[in-house]
């Protein structure tokens, strides 16, 4: 971490500390942009200090968690800032969470406010799941709470004089959720220590980015992925551009607006830019743009490269540790499989079911230790310690393997291997074929229970247009895969279930087709 960073995290503690010096050095630069409002750094600090001031009269302290529901917006940058003020934990939830998730969830992390969306705000009211003085809605009120724009407004509300306090960088500042094969939530502990490491050593450093950049964020602020693209540019005194959600064309016309100079990217959003058709946009500004989420296949790589003029990078990590990996694709093509190196600060090892490391361009888990972890998951010792081995390495549940060079390669999740006759097969290997036919959108490769073989192999695919493919895909299988990869079944979908960020949810797919 630099210096003026650690100095300003051990002196005040934290996110807001850091950000404050910016407050103070450039109250004027634009900080957050997001449809067409802007705040500078002192607009954007007058707002936290005005949410704090609220927090304060309804009796939150340092250590009571919030729970967030709401899209894409300034809210985002407001509540993560005055949680980082104030010593807060904040849980982002998405808004499409119903019936019992929603229960579970906040049962899981039982929270002293909430700030929800209206129809959120509705069900947690009528569940008796948070009393009304402790719940802030945003565009209205649904049973007489106070909304959003009250809290900012200086005629009903007074401000309080919230003294600047010193807080506790490690204790819990972002609770994420994240969920299993089984759908249950898992809510992975993240400190404000935490987010500074990502935000500075993970990204700021890693990528050289300074204070003139200007950072895109296209995925929903719920996820951490999106929290860095917000955070990160506030600690480094640069400006965060917010995208409402990710529209191709929107996109790419805020790139060029904006003058856009780095971002994180999911593969999804890539992928369709690819296949984007419509009018020219002006993508010079970009100096370095970081693919994330999914492995991109070799060959959307390869068009990747002829598409854009700037440094193009792929990182592999997980929520747990962050970042763990990258790889600058536009510098080294000939390693255009790999994942890359690992960062400067994680070491990194493959490893069998009995956590014995394995040798070079052997298959196992990847396992590594790293500045940015997390601390932990919320209330499951059991589970958090059974994730590390005795030297501290986390497991990342990913399977992998690395070349005499260090590159890591990404081969799949360890649940999601098939076992047919006393083989392991990686349903990866499958995909990678089936995927370079021209009009293949996206396909999963799963085992079906078969009683001889335990599993045979199953793959549901979406396509373009309405043409038969089951032959073609098969004869593409006979020529490039052996005898135990082939698929004894195919099935054709309308469309993939995805997620907010456009990531295929394999588990999903597998359920729906067994």
């Amino acid at each position: 971490m630099s210096q003026s960073f650690q100095q300003a995290e051990a002196k005040m503690g934290g996110i807001y500390a850091i950000f404050k010096n910016h407050v103070k050095s450039a109250p004027d630069k634009t900080a957050v942009i997001f449809k067409h409002t802007s705040l500078s750094y002192q607009e954007l600090d007058h707002k936290v200090c005005r949410l704090a001031s609220y927090f304060t009269k309804i009796g939150l302290k340092a250590g009571h968690r919030i729970a967030l529901f709401a899209p894409n917006g300034i809210e985002y940058p407001v509540v993560l800032m005055t949680a980082a003020k104030m010593g807060l934990a904040v849980v982002p939830l998405p808004m499409s969470l119903k019936g019992a998730a929603l229960e579970v969830a906040l049962k899981k992390t039982p929270v002293a406010a909430v700030l929800a969306w209206p129809t959120i705000s509705k069900v947690l009211l009528e569940k008796d799941l948070i009393e009304q003085d402790k719940l802030i809605s945003f565009e209205k009120s649904v049973a007489g709470e106070v909304i959003w724009q009250q809290v900012f407004n200086e005629q009903d509300n007074e401000t309080l004089d919230v003294a600047e306090t010193t807080v506790d960088e490690n204790a819990p500042f972002i609770l994420t959720m994240t969920s299993g094969s089984t759908g249950a939530p898992k809510p992975i502990v993240l400190s404000q220590h935490c987010k500074v490491q990502r935000a500075i050593e993970a990204t700021k450093n890693y990528y050289g980015l300074v204070e003139s950049d200007k950072i895109l964020v296209a995925t929903p602020l719920y996820h951490s992925l999106a929290q860095r693209g917000v955070l990160m540019p506030l600690m480094l005194g640069a400006t965060t551009v917010i995208m409402a959600k990710f529209v191709l064309q929107s996109w790419l016309d805020a790139i060029e607006t904006h003058k856009i100079s780095f971002l994180f990217a999911v593969s999804a959003q890539l992928e369709s830019f690819l296949a984007y058709e419509g009018p020219n946009f002006d993508l010079s500004s970009l100096r370095c743009l970081v693919s994330s989420s999914a492995v991109l296949n070799a060959e959307s790589k390869k068009a990747l490269l002829s598409r854009l003029n700037c440094a193009f990078h792929e990182c592999y990590g997980a929520s747990e540790v962050g970042v763990v990996t990258d790889f600058c694709v536009s510098a080294e093509p000939d390693k255009n499989g790999s994942v890359g190196r690992a960062l400067p600060f994680v070491d990194l090892k493959i490893c069998n079911d009995e956590r014995q490391q394995v040798s070079v361009g052997e298959v196992g888990e990847i396992a590594c230790k790293t500045l940015t972890g997390f601390s932990g998951y919320h209330k499951m010792p059991d589970a958090t310690a059974a994730a590390y081995d005795s030297e501290g390495f986390f497991y990342t549940g990913d399977l992998g393997y690395l070349d005499a060079q260090g590159y890591l390669y990404y081969v799949g999740r360890k649940k999601e291997v098939i076992s047919s006759g006393g083989i392991n097969i990686f349903p990866q290997d499958i995909e990678a074929v089936i995927k370079r036919h021209p009009d293949i959108v996206e396909c999963v490769a799963f085992g079906v229970a078969e009683p001889q073989l335990g599993e045979v192999i199953r793959v549901a695919y979406e396509q373009r247009g309405d043409a038969l493919l089951d032959k073609a895909l098969r004869l593409m299988c006979l020529q490039e895969l052996t005898d135990y990869q082939q698929p004894r079944q195919f099935v054709r979908l309308d469309e993939m279930p995805r997620n907010q960020m456009g990531k295929v949810l394999r588990n999903d797919v597998k359920l729906q087709n067994q």
